[in-house]
């Protein structure tokens, strides 16, 4: 296990000065770089202090206590589950939140250890990657945590997107043909105006492709930000609303984005439906008490949780063939959006 020391002779400072660092002691007299160094060096090598020591011992005590189920060779099924968002950032989208649920119920259920972490700290559970019978990897990953996970531990199950293609096991839904309804239903629709709020990810491209054949694109009614947030909806929607003319439809990459949306028109006292149309994906519980209440596709992530977890059992009964479970999904029709004829 690393020690201050170790740490210390790498960065080229005193033992002091990097527990000063890792306490986060404001006092200390040393620069933004040096500090950014020792703290960069400290989870390479995967320092633990002695507070966080202690709170792995007891994590690991209350993993061994709940753990009945074994194996035929006597081996407690032992699980670990890498998020992409952080803690914080999970906590505002409900479509991950809804993911976490499914799989901690499910290894609930099944007695299973379960070990969370992110993807910003896998230097420092380096060592529970590789003593765990698998790992679930939740969301969108840097190809560089990509490569780390995968050499520490060989046996992968990625939610909610592939970038291992067949050298895994995967869960997720077909966010292309999911697009591709939504889309077509806004054409269908005969709208003039299209707009999209989101990523630069499957469901812009779709929205680009399937509006420039039908000859409605326009790039000023894209609008693509890194997150997909209440604010980053709000935004994007501030900004179209200032020039004429408004879009007569937005398609919200995600529920979370249209909150956003909703905030922005609404300030405004511009009707929806009546004058822009609103819809989006993932069905989160908050969708239908909107007003008016969100037309979207729903997502089943909780189960997406749980085949993921149904995929791990499989893999520790010793199935040797990669796998990919993919769910359905379905379009809630709802007042932001009328179906059309």
């Amino acid at each position: 296990m690393a020690t201050l020391k170790d740490i210390a002779d790498k960065v080229g400072v005193a033992s002091s000065t990097v527990s000063r660092v890792l306490n986060q002691d404001d006092t200390l007299s040393i620069t933004a770089e040096k500090r950014q160094l020792i703290n960069k060096v400290a989870i390479e090598l995967g320092y633990l202090s002695p507070i966080q020591r202690k709170k792995q011992r007891q994590q690991q005590s209350a993993i061994a206590a709940r753990t009945h189920y074994k194996l035929a060779n006597g081996d407690a099924l032992n699980l670990m589950v890498v998020h992409c968002l952080s803690p914080n950032e999970e906590l505002n989208d409900p479509y991950y939140t809804a993911i976490r649920i499914g799989i901690e119920n499910s290894c609930h259920q099944h007695n299973i250890a379960l070990r969370n972490t992110f993807a910003n700290n896998l230097a420092a559970n380096s060592s529970f990657l590789q003593q765990a019978q698998a790992v679930i990897c939740v969301g969108h990953f840097k190809d560089q945590d990509v490569t780390l996970i995968q050499s520490l531990n060989p046996n992968l199950i990625f939610v909610d997107s592939n970038p291992l293609d067949k050298q895994c096991d995967v869960v997720q839904f077909d966010r292309e043909a999911a697009s591709r309804e939504i889309v077509g239903n806004m054409i269908s629709a005969d709208v003039q105006r299209p707009a999209f709020i989101g990523n630069d990810e499957t469901r812009l491209h779709v929205f680009r492709e399937m509006t420039q054949a039908h000859g409605i694109y326009d790039s000023a009614r894209c609008k693509v930000s890194t997150n997909f947030c209440i604010e980053s909806g709000y935004l994007a929607m501030t900004e179209m609303l200032s020039t004429q003319p408004w879009p007569d439809v937005v398609f919200a990459a995600t529920d979370i984005i249209a909150i956003g949306v909703y905030r922005a028109i609404q300030e405004r006292d511009i009707e929806i439906p009546k004058d822009i149309q609103v819809i989006s994906m993932n069905d989160i519980p908050t969708a239908q008490h909107m007003n008016p209440s969100l037309t979207t596709m729903r997502l089943y992530a909780t189960e997406m949780g749980e085949a993921a977890v149904d995929l791990f059992m499989e893999l520790v009964a010793g199935r040797q063939y990669h796998k990919t479970v993919q769910l359905g999904y379905e379009m809630i029709w709802r007042k932001s959006f009328a179906k059309p004829l």
